[in-house]
């Protein structure tokens, strides 16, 4: 008897989730019976398929690739392929960023959030000025925003929304993007480098 195979980690990009995703449609459409099992379990993840697998094999050819995507969304996390694909849109963008995050901004009080949403709630409740951090986001004041180079009155702030995560404006976001870089290359606001383990 053959296990359904399931992704050991996440796909890094879209176009690899997609791939997976063809891939697997491949296999249940294919002849290799082992495979055609594997996938079918794969795909009785879903509410939709979760009838026996023996009805799903009966009726693979009616299977797309909107179905293969729902269960590598399902897979990794995420109730939908869009919520994964929004998911790994913000991991790539946060990944081009250059690093909101210095040794200074450790000593001030910080509001650290692991999603947008809370962080974004804050942000309106409190004010401050909303970064990312990794896969978290955290809300810092002026000082902040001044140990990592840049100044808190910029007006590109005000048109972001404060918000580094999802701005309001592609051109401010890319300006203020722009200072960091700057300021980096001028030593300010440097992050540690990480511990490595001996």
């Amino acid at each position: 008897m053959t296990e359904s195979r399931t992704p050991s980690r996440t796909p890094a990009t879209i176009s690899a989730c997609r791939a997976e995703a063809r891939r697997l449609l491949d296999h249940l459409r294919g002849v290799d019976p082992e495979r055609v099992r594997a996938a079918a379990e794969r795909f009785a993840r879903l509410r939709s398929f979760a009838t026996a697998v023996a009805g799903l094999l009966s009726a693979r050819e009616r299977v797309r690739l909107k179905h293969a995507l729902a269960v590598v969304a399902e897979e990794n996390g995420a109730s939908s392929w869009p919520e994964l694909k929004r998911r790994l849109e913000a991991r790539a963008a946060s990944a081009a960023l250059p690093p909101f995050h210095a040794p200074r901004l450790e000593s001030l009080l910080n509001r650290w959030f692991t999603s947008h949403a809370e962080a974004r709630a804050s942000l309106q409740e409190l004010g401050g000025y909303l970064l990312p951090f990794r896969e978290q986001c955290f809300v810092t004041e002026a000082e902040g925003i001044r140990a990592l180079g840049l100044e808190p009155e910029d007006p590109d702030w005000k048109a972001i929304g404060f918000d580094l995560v999802r701005p309001l404006d592609a051109a401010a976001h890319a300006r203020l993007c722009a200072k960091r870089r700057a300021a980096l290359a001028q030593g300010i606001g440097v992050p540690r480098e990480p511990r490595r383990s001996a």
